[in-house]
């Protein structure tokens, strides 16, 4: 992977850190650079770029639609899956769980610490049970989820997928 990608990949790691939103606009130059890279070198890998970052996309896109991810994080996917195309895409996926799993429980260590005590199955049942209409109930954008920047853990595990690969 060109070093010009990985700079602008920490680019975006430090934005959703701090904004907690990824630009659509280094997202697209990540594409736009690699689709350069791969018609000047090799034209044959762009098409396994496509299907990789067709399948991370409709990975994410099942997440989203589970609630589990955010919009910007699916489409940091897909052009982390277009970067990196189809080859060893089993062991891509186990990095990136990895590294997800290990910021998150970082996140989790870091809210408790700072007094988040998340509620229980029941308690979230008891609360839906007594709230009678669930259509005009007011609810902000995250709840009370817990939530964490998912572009670190990528950029992570994008990381140790190369060097132990």
């Amino acid at each position: 992977m060109p070093i010009i990608l990985w700079g602008i990949l920490s680019v975006i790691a430090v934005y959703d850190l701090k904004e907690n939103r990824i630009p659509n606009k280094l997202l697209i130059t990540i594409i736009v650079v690699k689709t350069f890279f791969l018609v000047s070198v090799n034209m044959d890998s762009f098409l396994d770029s496509l299907i990789s970052g067709t399948a991370l996309f409709g990975l994410g896109f099942i997440f989203f639609i589970l609630r589990a991810m955010s919009p910007g994080d699916v489409k940091l996917l897909a052009t982390i899956g277009f970067a990196s195309g189809i080859t060893q895409f089993g062991s891509l996926l186990f990095y990136l769980t990895m590294a997800g799993g290990l910021v998150a429980t970082f996140c989790l260590f870091d809210a408790i610490s700072k007094g988040y005590k998340p509620k229980s199955v029941k308690q979230k049942t008891n609360e839906l049970a007594l709230t009678k209409d669930l259509i005009n109930v007011p609810h902000s954008r995250y709840e009370q989820k817990l939530v964490m920047p998912f572009a670190p853990s990528v950029v992570i595990g994008l990381a140790l997928f190369y060097y132990f690969n």
